[in-house]
């Protein structure tokens, strides 16, 4: 299920967690907070239909008038470019203001909540654009682009909730560089077996296409490979110095297991086992 790819600050720190590399690298605090905050807003953007092949492009065209009506494509193409533009020029007045201000004299505890402010301040014109590319879809696409939303928009309330504190947290107990730092280590639980169950409807059914999300809500195995994710995280992270890191790590996967549905699916699978 295509909806499970990105979950912002989550997938950014399991992506860190999960590098080959062994060696401790000399990553500042600040350095590795504007990239993680950067990387954040790019996965925001949506992938751009120009990415795809013609055929791809025409099936999307035509899904959409079937669905939507002759202006629907136009419309959604319209609303995505301009959330992209905008965000390509946050990033860029992000950039142009961290090399003005330095990363050295950068105050957390006054900079991460308008940087917080600011990345909900996106994530609330992502839903925009969203309802834009809606009458593209059919009602069980619909559903599930309604969870990939609230998916992101819990990690990120979970991060950026009460003026930034659990990235204050994250940040002051340095759990940048702890992750950047840590030794790789053998989980004591094991990914479950990729599920290949789901059907793709049609050719417009391409990973990550701006307007194209797979009719299923989350699976059994997908919940799993979720709550799979987390223990592994927090067990590399609880190698840290300070228990912070771990522990905005473990709140942000529960935030994202309750959006998807999945605390309910994996309570219920755990009372049958019973």
């Amino acid at each position: 299920m295509k909806i499970f790819v990105a979950f912002l600050f989550v997938h950014l720190i399991a992506g860190i967690l999960c590098s080959e590399a062994d060696e401790p690298k000399n990553t500042q605090n600040p350095e590795m907070l504007f990239g993680t905050y950067i990387d954040m807003l790019r996965a925001l953007r949506l992938n751009h239909l120009n990415n795809y092949d013609e055929a791809v492009k025409q099936a999307v065209i035509d899904k959409c008038k079937k669905n939507g009506g002759p202006k629907a494509f136009d419309d959604a193409k319209e609303s995505l470019l301009s959330l992209q533009n905008s965000i390509d020029s946050l990033i860029i007045d992000t950039v142009n203001q961290v090399q003005l201000v330095g990363s050295e004299s950068w105050n957390a505890q006054e900079q991460i909540p308008r940087l917080c402010n600011t990345f909900i301040t996106v994530l609330n014109s992502t839903k925009l654009a969203l309802n834009s590319v809606r009458p593209c879809l059919d009602e069980a696409e619909s559903a599930t682009a309604n969870i990939m939303y609230n998916m992101r928009f819990a990690a990120a309330d979970s991060v950026c909730g009460n003026n930034g504190s659990n990235l204050i947290s994250f940040y002051t107990a340095r759990g940048f560089e702890c992750i950047a730092n840590l030794p790789r280590r053998e989980c004591s639980v094991q990914m479950p077996p990729r599920d290949n169950s789901t059907v793709l409807t049609d050719g417009v059914r391409i990973a990550d296409a701006p307007w194209s999300y797979e009719r299923s809500y989350p699976s059994l195995n997908e919940c799993k490979s979720i709550r799979t994710a987390k223990i592994c995280a927090v067990e590399r992270l609880s190698g840290c110095e300070q228990p912070e890191p771990a522990s905005v790590t473990t709140s942000v996967y529960d935030a994202i297991e309750k959006a998807a549905g999945c605390e309910n699916i994996l309570n219920a699978e755990a009372s049958s086992a019973a």
